[in-house]
């Protein structure tokens, strides 16, 4: 963790292209970083961001992985210092750092970003995700229904993710629903369809989902 925490450091210090002042001119060469950051075209430098998170979620090695992760949040970053209110520089932050695992500042940019948008469906979707990949499903369903409530309804994702939940939560009837939406979504999908059709012969009033149901109860 530690090792981890000094190579971010390290890089952030790198992407930013600085030598470190005497103590005398620290503010003067802290003005010329912050000026130095505003050159950038904002645009460009979240599109090369998001552009590198993909391939590093296509790549295949380990060395590819961490290149492009590394470039990705280099470029958030600057994102974060060219508009601190901004939010896609914050929510790219909390992926990379989701991706690699490092919780508490996955955390803390997914909460920054919460912050300037409360509502942000996006921001919400990949917080979600931190949650679900966590098996923490409340937490997850929590702020995937923000994300379907403001404007991410139609994204097979979450979706199926939160039917996935449901399920888990033995809400069958309410599972069912967002399956089928998945599935308007990708009618193809095969496997949604047989998962659809086993849960429809599940007997729902005598089955373990229903006694689960009744004795537990949720926050939906």
């Amino acid at each position: 963790m530690i090792k981890k925490l000094i190579y971010i450091l390290i890089l952030f210090l790198t992407c930013a292209n600085f030598t470190l002042a005497q103590p005398q001119n620290a503010g003067i060469e802290y003005n010329s970083l912050e000026y130095s950051f505003k050159k950038f075209n904002i645009k460009k430098v979240l599109k090369t961001a998001d552009t590198n998170m993909l391939l590093f979620q296509k790549a295949k090695t380990e060395s590819d992985k961490k290149k492009y992760l590394d470039a990705a949040m280099k470029n958030y970053y600057i994102a974060t210092k060219v508009n601190s209110k901004l939010i896609d520089g914050y929510i790219g932050l909390a992926r990379v750092y989701d991706a690699m695992k490092l919780d508490r500042l996955a955390k803390e940019f997914f909460f920054k970003s919460v912050n300037i948008d409360t509502y942000n469906p996006r921001v919400n979707f990949y917080f979600g995700d931190f949650y679900f990949k966590r098996d923490e499903y409340l937490s997850a369903l929590f702020h995937y229904k923000i994300s379907y409530q403001n404007g991410y309804s139609k994204n097979y994702e979450l979706n199926y993710r939160l039917g996935i939940i449901y399920e888990k939560l033995a809400d069958i009837e309410t599972a069912k629903k967002f399956y089928m939406n998945a599935l308007k979504l990708k009618p193809k999908n095969k496997d949604l369809y047989e998962k659809i059709r086993l849960l429809n012969d599940i007997n729902y009033e005598d089955s373990q989902y229903y006694l689960y149901r009744k004795t537990n109860k949720y926050v939906p």
